[in-house]
């Protein structure tokens, strides 16, 4: 956690108590702040290393966030993240040198099952026109003594407790080869066989039954299937890792990830769910089937559960949930849906999924750096708040989840009744301080999943995930009830500085934008200054009136 000073207008890190590895550079090229564990930044820095000059270069150069690799000479490895203040560029370190070697050494694991032996011959037979055995060699085979099947028909034998394939090797009418034929002995073992046959003819030309031999090769299609898991599994481990260290936006490295589950699980739909203290809020939902997990209960029951991957049925589908951590600390999941009346989960679905566990997780903790940095470089310089446009982006990406996911949220509209007078009276200075103290006031009433901004001059909004209207009009009141202190510590008693606020509660698949939203917001908050300011308005349902709470929250 980054701790702040105050320095004029602007908000800058001090990285001093940071666990964080991380430096702060000047715009001369010096080194003017660093956390406590940030050795390995400094000294590459002293040395000019220059993938860390690159880095600060970029970032100088275009004033936005980028990322670089960096690799020491003792072969220590570092995923870098730079950001740029007003008079500085911020570096931070993550060491990736174990994560780096896992996935060098999967790449190497791909030509491990290469070079298998030639299969040899395991059974030979020749059925009669029934498909009964009248031949069979050795006497010994698939763990069983082969004489008792003379006469018994191979249909029986071969597929026990399984449906006969429609193309039977011991009905073939030309010689031909059958790769990979499953069979089923009823000893609670799966055996797949290849034939190679020929059908037997009589005298005038007719067929009179089948001969072949076949080969045990269970075991190399055990193997492939392992090398597919394996390459499939390496696959996605570096697309997931690309994703990390090439994608700029957290919504759109959610997006990706989980379309990369999408597609190697054949999901149709996957939610990635934040766990904030406060509850869950989808971050990112990605398919176009219409179900909507119950995300609540399905975070309990993961909670409970000894396995971070759990199948869980919900509606009538079974789903798979994946609980992500970091430090032991639950940080979010990944829902996975599919038709599984259809296709079923498989075990090896789940185990791909258990071992691409840690890298979810790592593409999670990224996207929240993500929007950590994103917010700290989106800051209003005088109010310390979210500037205009971030609000409004990060609003936009929350409502359109909302659309999926049924949640809803309030959007608060407020506006300082008198401000004028301030600034008047008493001078910018002290209008200034009003902006940070009530700046101040909004960010102790909101939770870490909510977001709170400067619209523009003396107009603040605030956004809140997941409350009612009348809880959101409780914390509306609250800030105006804190407006004869704000005056008073300015030296404004005897001014009339007061806040009126408009509440518009959002309305999953129907309220769609930004905009939308708050021009229901604006006029509620029209209404309460047209009947005298410093109170509360909600806005209606469409067609219902406005109504101004009389003397405050109802």
């Amino acid at each position: 956690m980054l701790k702040f000073r105050k320095n004029n207008h602007n908000l800058s890190p001090t990285l001093a108590k940071s666990t964080v590895c991380a430096i702060s550079v000047g715009l001369s090229g010096r080194v003017v702040d660093n956390s406590s564990n940030a050795f390995p930044l400094l000294k590459s820095w002293e040395a000019q290393n220059s993938e860390l000059v690159s880095l600060y270069d970029a970032v100088k150069l275009n004033r936005s966030v980028a990322e670089e690799r960096m690799t020491l000479p003792d072969g220590t490895r570092y995923s870098l993240t730079g950001v740029y203040f007003a008079d500085r560029v911020m570096i931070t370190a993550r060491d990736t040198t174990m994560s780096d070697r896992m996935t060098e050494a999967l790449l190497e694991s791909r030509g491990m099952f290469k070079g298998l032996l030639d299969r040899a011959v395991d059974f030979c037979f020749e059925v009669d026109e029934n498909r009964a055995f009248r031949f069979v060699s050795p006497d010994q085979a698939f763990g069983q003594k082969l004489e008792s099947w003379i006469g018994r028909s191979a249909d029986d034998i071969f597929w026990q407790n399984a449906k006969v394939p429609s193309r039977n090797p011991f009905a073939s009418k030309k010689a031909h080869t059958f790769d990979e034929v499953h069979v089923d002995f009823g000893l609670g073992e799966k055996y797949w066989v290849s034939f190679s046959v020929e059908p037997v003819h009589s005298r005038d030309n007719k067929i009179k039954g089948v001969r072949g031999v076949c080969r045990d090769v269970s075991a190399q299609v055990a193997a492939d299937r392992q090398t597919r898991l394996d390459n499939l599994r390496m696959s996605i481990q570096q697309r997931i890792v690309s994703l990390i260290n090439t994608t700029e936006t957290s919504e759109s490295l959610l997006d990706s990830a989980s379309t990369e589950l999408m597609d190697v699980l054949r999901a149709d739909l996957v939610w990635s769910v934040v766990k904030f203290p406060e509850g869950l809020v989808p971050a990112a939902i990605c398919g176009e089937a219409a179900v909507k997990p119950n995300i609540e209960e399905i975070w309990k029951k993961l909670a409970l559960a000894a396995d971070p991957i759990i199948q869980v049925e919900d509606e009538g589908r079974s789903h798979l949930a994946v609980r992500l951590e970091e430090a032991g600390s639950g940080i979010g999941m990944f829902v996975i849906c599919r038709d599984t009346t259809v296709y079923p989960w498989a075990e090896h679905e789940k185990s791909l999924l258990a071992d691409i566990t840690g890298s979810l997780a790592a593409a999670f903790g990224k996207a929240q750096l993500i929007n950590k940095l994103q917010r700290l470089s989106s800051l209003d310089e005088l109010s310390g708040i979210m500037n205009r446009r971030a609000f409004v982006e990060s609003v936009e990406r929350r409502l359109r989840h909302q659309c999926r996911s049924g949640q809803s949220g309030c959007l608060l509209f407020v506006d300082l009744d008198h401000f004028k007078q301030v600034n008047d009276t008493l001078g910018h200075k002290a209008g200034d301080v009003a902006i940070k103290m009530v700046a101040q006031k909004m960010q102790t009433l909101v939770r870490s999943c909510d977001f709170v901004g400067r619209y523009g001059g003396d107009e603040f909004v605030l956004w809140l995930e997941d409350i009612s209207p009348a809880d959101a009009a409780l914390k509306a009141r609250a800030l105006i009830d804190a407006m004869p202190k704000i005056r008073e510590e300015i030296g404004a008693e005897h001014l009339e500085l007061s806040a009126s606020v408009g509440v518009c509660s959002s309305t999953p698949g129907s309220d769609l934008n930004f905009a939308g939203l708050a021009e229901r917001a604006d006029a509620a908050l029209y209404e309460v200054k047209k009947a005298g300011r410093s109170n509360v308005a909600i806005a209606p349902e469409i067609g219902e009136p406005q109504k101004v709470m009389a003397g405050g929250v109802a």
